[in-house]
């Protein structure tokens, strides 16, 4: 004769089930009537399947989880990569804050000068001795052109050689010519081929990275860093064949890397057109300062 269960003990098998499965799944038994027929294997078969809401969430949980875990990386491995551009660009901000509080201390300090008449100039009497009158004149502080081609930008403390590429394959070969690009950008910015020499009518087209391959051998990866931080108003100066040119910026605007007007030679004009990828690190965008030669 088959031994007998009691409500008691098939609750009490019950328990013992549930609790050896996982604890983010959840169960209910819902108990017949007296009197009506009871099958616990039924029940359990249907009710200790799992919840399609408690795997869904699990799913989204893990899925979340490795979300995370990737932009962290990503975010970690994007830092190391361009450290070299991300220091400059910390140092710099710094430097703007400690000079920026030092100049404000010093004006809090800084009593207000009195006004005072100017003092009547005398006129100068030159001697008929031509040795004399070079002792009275004092020398002449010249300006020593650099023997390259040079950009400086002040507001950023740049001073940058300017390369150059061969134009001969421009129409024929576009391939070797961004190659041949890469590898200029090794020792300064370059002046892209085809557009205007400076000081010429048309569009000087400069371009130089914000930041590049942490193992690559050239010099200048990061030589456009701090580029972004130039504003509009201030002054760009380019020695080019021994003459001096200097451009004020009109324009800053970001445009996408296929935009190829910014390359255009307008009649007319005297421009400088610097460009540099953005945001520093990636390749989404470009980032464009117009300068116009004063």
């Amino acid at each position: 004769m088959p031994h007998k269960q009691t409500i008691e003990g098939i609750v009490k098998k019950v328990d013992r089930k549930i609790a050896s499965l996982k604890e983010s799944e959840f169960y209910r038994i819902d108990f017949p009537p007296p009197g009506h027929p009871f099958d616990i294997n039924a029940v359990l078969a249907y009710e200790i399947s799992p919840n399609r809401i408690i795997q869904l969430a699990k799913i989204l949980g893990s899925f979340l989880k490795t979300l995370a875990t990737a932009l962290v990386l990503f975010f970690i491995f994007f830092l190391l990569f361009n450290a070299p551009a991300y220091y400059q660009i910390l140092k710099n901000d710094i430097n703007h804050i400690i000079n920026t509080a030092q100049e404000n201390r010093l004006a809090q300090h800084t009593e207000p000068a009195e006004s005072t008449e100017p003092p009547e100039q005398e006129l100068m009497v030159l001697s008929k001795d031509p040795i004399e009158q070079k002792q009275q004149f004092p020398e002449l502080d010249l300006t020593i052109t650099p023997p390259d081609n040079r950009i400086i930008i002040p507001s950023i403390g740049k001073n940058i050689p300017i390369t150059e590429v061969e134009t001969s394959t421009i129409d024929t070969d576009w391939t070797s010519m961004d190659d041949d690009i890469l590898e200029a950008l090794k020792d300064g910015v370059v002046r892209y081929p085809g557009t205007a020499l400076p000081g010429e009518e048309g569009n000087t087209f400069i371009t130089g990275h914000s930041s590049y391959y942490l193992w690559d051998d050239g010099d200048y990866k990061d030589v456009f860093a701090l580029l972004p931080q130039v504003e509009v108003g201030e002054q760009v100066i380019i020695y080019y064949n021994q003459q001096k040119y200097t451009y004020q910026i009109t324009e800053k605007y970001e445009v996408s890397p296929s935009d190829v007007d910014v390359l255009a030679q307008p009649d007319g004009v005297n421009r400088l057109t610097l460009m540099t990828c953005t945001p520093v690190g990636m390749n989404i965008k470009r980032l464009i300062l117009i300068g116009e030669m004063m």
